[in-house]
């Protein structure tokens, strides 16, 4: 073989290797490019399940908050509704209310006043807040307590008549005296009593004490000139007869008998101011009931008598009040004798 076929022998195997060559290196690429595509395949797969799996579940979402939407709608739609209703009432209220008589208040102000432990709050309490529980009672400095009296109508106006209470601690007597000389005064209740806390016999002693409490030294600041000008009645309740023996004529005259000294030096005042004397027991009740129907009849004008309070007055005065039995048209003197309890 001559040398020009060598060499083409040997260009031509040279050239069929380098092209095997090449086509096994492009080969191996394609193979790694179709791996390629066949992960970013999968991933991609993967990928758009997850975005339909989310897009499914944006639209369950979706249909929820259309769902919530609607019954929201339906809500306020109820709600305007009720709205509109309660405009239609308030609108209907103000017109009753405009139509109804206005509404104003007339106090009437007494005082409780006595020395310490006398049973002051008891008293109180009995005709005025009969339904307390004076077991729970505790010493005060004042206590103020209401009863409303009478609802009366006057033209387009409702008057309340309302007692009002000021129950003075016996340890805070000037302080009282001061409330007397500032304020206006419908009526007065002085207690005293028979015998001290507990006790079970009249305790002389004691009585003493509370005569020279209210000696005439010390009256003439109770009754100073505002007070005679505005106090329509002063009671004096000698309290706790329960610790007398006897039938209640004599208990109430024996009672009377221990205080006749306070009682005369009252009865100085009696041309300028209604004087009352009381015998009973706040503890048990006697005597109470009187309490109410009296500060009617001497404090409360005619004009402010309702209903309910002329059925009232007779059931608290009666029998023997003389409340009860002025507005009957009778005349009834005070009771002659009070209800007694032993000890």
């Amino acid at each position: 073989m001559s040398l020009v076929g060598i060499f083409v022998a040997v260009w031509a195997f040279v050239t069929v290797t380098a092209v095997a060559v090449a086509l096994v290196i492009h080969t191996s690429r394609l193979k790694q490019r179709l791996g390629s595509a066949a992960t970013e395949s999968s991933a991609l797969h993967s990928l758009l399940d997850t975005l339909q799996s989310d897009l499914h579940q944006r639209s369950k979402e979706r249909e929820s908050l259309a769902t919530e939407n609607e019954h929201l709608q339906a809500e306020g739609g109820k709600k305007d509704e009720w709205l509109q209703n309660l405009e239609q009432e308030n609108a209907w209220l103000r017109t009753e209310l405009e139509g109804r008589p206005r509404r104003t208040r007339r106090p009437y102000r007494i005082l409780t006043l006595g020395t310490k432990h006398t049973g002051k709050t008891s008293l109180t309490l009995k005709w005025a807040n009969p339904l307390v529980d004076l077991g729970a009672l505790k010493g005060t400095k004042i206590e103020r307590y209401e009863r409303t009296v009478s609802h009366v109508l006057t033209r387009d106006v409702i008057v309340e008549h309302v007692f009002e209470i000021g129950d003075w601690g016996g340890e805070h007597i000037v302080d009282a005296q001061q409330e007397l000389v500032m304020e206006e005064i419908h009526g007065m209740l002085l207690v005293v009593d028979l015998a001290g806390g507990g006790a079970k016999a009249l305790d002389p002693a004691r009585i003493e004490e509370q005569l020279r409490a209210f000696q005439p030294q010390a009256l003439q600041y109770f009754f100073g000139a505002k007070t005679l000008a505005c106090c329509k009645t002063v009671v004096l309740f000698i309290n706790k007869s329960d610790v007398l023996s006897g039938t209640p004529a004599q208990v109430e005259r024996e009672a009377i008998g221990h205080y006749k000294k306070l009682i005369d030096d009252l009865h100085q005042y009696k041309s300028r101011i209604d004087v009352r004397v009381l015998v009973g027991s706040a503890s048990y009740g006697h005597s109470t009931h009187h309490l109410f129907a009296h500060f009617v009849e001497k404090i409360l004008p005619k004009s402010a008598y309702d209903a309910q309070l002329l059925q009232r007055i007779k059931a608290d005065g009666a029998p023997g009040g003389a409340a009860a039995g002025k507005m009957n048209g009778n005349s009834v003197k005070s009771p002659g004798e009070v209800p007694h309890e032993r000890g």
